[in-house]
């Protein structure tokens, strides 16, 4: 009786002791949720340079400002989850201050981010990141299915003056090879950051004349 006291306790021991190793192990998973923090006072301003191409005046005008976002606020949505209210803010020119343009709000839900904004949930990232990972950015909206897709996961990135050691690539759209209509989106996301730069382009090209945007911004402080 005794021997089968002490093997029971040897393996409830040893069972315990998978079990903290398992804790152990799942602690060290990096599920990747610093790519888009989720804190309260922190913003991050950008550098938005934008092209504009009119095709009934058939002319380009050319736009530069900062544009700063700022996470002020938690509420509880719909579905009794945290999300986190942004504000975005504009600053058209040197002499003037920054103006309140919008808001936004950002809920990360286990295996994904989404951000609402004008009434429009996007499913921006899911976790943990992955190099050729793909998912629906539309899956939670009534809007036609959108492919993300992960690209340069976990890699160090260089924007102007500011380093990065951890950053990731979301290519959003990529339809270049038509000869009439180019599309192309992506987002690079830095650790402890979020978002770091954005590229955008919708360009229609119909009797030799260009209509539509061009969009970079990028981060300039934090």
């Amino acid at each position: 009786m005794a021997k089968v006291v002490r093997y029971l306790g040897l393996v409830a021991m040893s069972l315990g002791m998978l079990a903290c190793g398992k804790d152990k192990d799942q602690a060290k998973i990096d599920f990747g949720y610093a790519y888009y923090p989720l804190v309260i006072g922190n913003s991050v301003e950008y550098k938005v340079d934008s092209v504009v191409y009119n095709e009934f005046t058939a002319t380009v005008d050319s736009f530069s400002f900062l544009m700063r976002e700022e996470c002020v606020e938690t509420f509880t949505d719909l579905e009794g989850r945290t999300a986190y209210r942004f504000e975005r803010y504009v600053q058209k020119d040197d002499t003037s201050d920054f103006a309140f343009r919008t808001s936004f709000y950002v809920v990360t839900d286990g295996v994904r981010t989404e951000k609402v904004e004008n009434n429009q949930r996007e499913v921006v990232m899911v976790y943990p990141p992955k190099n050729g990972e793909d998912w629906d950015a539309n899956a939670f909206s009534a809007a036609d299915q959108v492919d993300y897709e992960f690209e340069a996961v976990h890699q160090a990135l260089q924007l102007g003056s500011l380093s990065f050691d951890s950053a990731l690539r979301v290519i959003q759209l990529n339809d270049t090879d038509n000869f009439i209509t180019k599309r192309f989106s992506e987002e690079r996301y830095a650790k402890h950051v979020g978002l770091v730069e954005k590229r955008y382009y919708h360009i229609e090209t119909q009797f030799e004349v260009d209509s539509g945007l061009y969009w970079i911004q990028t981060v300039v402080g934090y």
